[in-house]
């Protein structure tokens, strides 16, 4: 039903954003999982000092985190028929603080690649099953969803810029570094005395319930351009977040300890665009507003990245690290929530499958990074990442025009005239 104004338009604003308890208990998971998540930035350098490992043994970590994410996204739907999302957050949550906890206590890389393994198990299942349920919950309009979804990595970001302080505090204080490991434990019980009784059960749209029945129905291909574009901006992302800090002891004189500090440059940088975004995408239109703010992002992103990349001294490429934070901010918000758009009523499916490209993408980028590292050197082996940057241009550029296609034939065939064939008489047909 079209709801319209006092002059009898139509009107197209979005209802009121509510941050309830179902959101405010997924915004809390996301961040746990980022506060894990971007911890392994700053402390797998200090892990390759303190068990004396290669670059590529290095990133064999960041690649086991991704390989238990993308065991749990391609299982996700059979997991998800069998359980709510109720106890699929609660047991990520636990299996995540776990994994923290094993990583902190691991004495060999086979025990840490282990660990890292089962954080990622857990923190992939945590974060599907959060965006999911955020999708589905503010999905009755795509800027309530898109502003969820950008909020939602603006709280990750708190947390995200919170890790890099913890470890080099700890260093600085003489104390080590795997006591910031203990903090996703702390943080899931407090949650768990908080929210244990939020059921977690979004409000869905009648129409996409109806939609979910079509759940094996085949994806359109707009999605998996958008699939792609998200998969591609977060390997980008992350090949800063586990190489910048390689990147500025090589090659702008810092110390491992200071690099590490440094990063909190590149999740302030985050935080600033997330909270930015969420201001941008309150009173927007996604569906023409979010690949503008993508195509703005990509440009801040490449000029951030190239400072970073060129600098021989400190102050420009810590310049260059902010820049780049705040360029990669809202990428991965804003095109999930372009692909789940893709996706009408399959917001579990589609998600997943994000997800699995996602997770992909973080586990090839850095450990081709780290390999290329062990061979090239640092320096050169980044500036491979800047790749990443005119590919995410293209998909953009692809999906659009692919997407204005789609629309410009249904319009056609919605206004197509239909001949009875009985009597030959023409008549137009509304097919919407």
């Amino acid at each position: 039903m079209t709801v319209t104004d006092a002059r009898g338009r139509p009107d197209h604003r979005a209802p009121a954003f509510v941050r309830d308890r179902l959101t405010t208990t997924a915004y809390g998971g996301l961040a746990v999982y980022a506060y894990l998540l971007y911890a392994l930035g700053p402390l797998l350098p200090l892990l390759r000092r303190d068990l004396h490992l290669s670059y590529a043994m290095m990133s064999l970590h960041s690649t086991a985190f991704a390989a238990g994410a993308m065991l749990t996204n391609l299982l996700f739907r059979r997991i998800r028929r069998r359980l709510d999302h109720r106890p699929l957050f609660w047991s990520a949550l636990v299996a995540l603080a776990v994994g923290a906890l094993l990583l902190a206590t691991g004495l060999s890389a086979t025990a840490t690649i282990g660990a890292a393994a089962v954080g990622g198990v857990g923190g992939s299942l945590l974060q599907t099953t959060a965006l999911a349920v955020l999708a589905e919950h503010h999905g009755a309009h795509d800027s309530l969803r898109a502003r969820a979804l950008v909020e939602a990595n603006a709280a990750a970001s708190v947390s995200a810029l919170t890790a890099p302080l913890v470890i080099s505090g700890l260093e600085g204080a003489g104390a080590s570094w795997t006591w910031c490991l203990l903090v996703p434990a702390l943080a899931a019980g407090a949650m768990y005395l908080a929210f244990r009784n939020e059921p977690l059960q979004p409000r869905v749209a009648p129409a996409a319930v109806a939609a979910d029945a079509g759940e094996h129905a085949r994806l359109p291909i707009v999605f998996w351009l958008r699939a792609t574009l998200c998969g591609s901006v977060v390997g980008f992302e992350f090949c800063l977040a586990y190489y910048a800090s390689p990147q500025l002891t090589n090659s702008a004189g810092l110390t491992v300890g200071q690099s590490a500090a440094a990063l909190a440059l590149f999740y302030g940088g985050e935080l600033a665009g997330r909270l930015a975004g969420s201001r941008l995408t309150a009173d927007s239109r996604p569906g023409r507003t979010a690949p503008v703010l993508v195509a703005a992002a990509l440009a801040v992103a490449a000029g951030g990245f190239l400072m970073l990349w060129l600098a021989a001294s400190p102050w420009p490429a810590l310049l260059g690290l902010a820049l780049s934070g705040l360029g990669v901010a809202n990428l991965f918000p804003l095109t999930l929530s372009l692909a789940v758009s893709a996706a009408p009523g399959r917001t579990d499916q589609a998600t997943a499958r994000v997800q699995l490209l996602v997770s992909t993408c973080i586990m090839l980028a850095p450990l081709l990074l780290g390999a290329l590292s062990d061979r090239l050197g640092v320096r050169s082996a980044f500036g491979l990442a800047g790749c990443l940057l005119p590919l995410a241009a293209l998909l953009l550029a692809t999906q659009r025009r692919h997407a204005a296609a789609v629309r410009q034939h249904q319009g056609t065939v919605a206004q197509q005239p239909a001949t009875d064939a009985s009597s030959g008489v023409t008549t137009h047909v509304d097919r919407r």
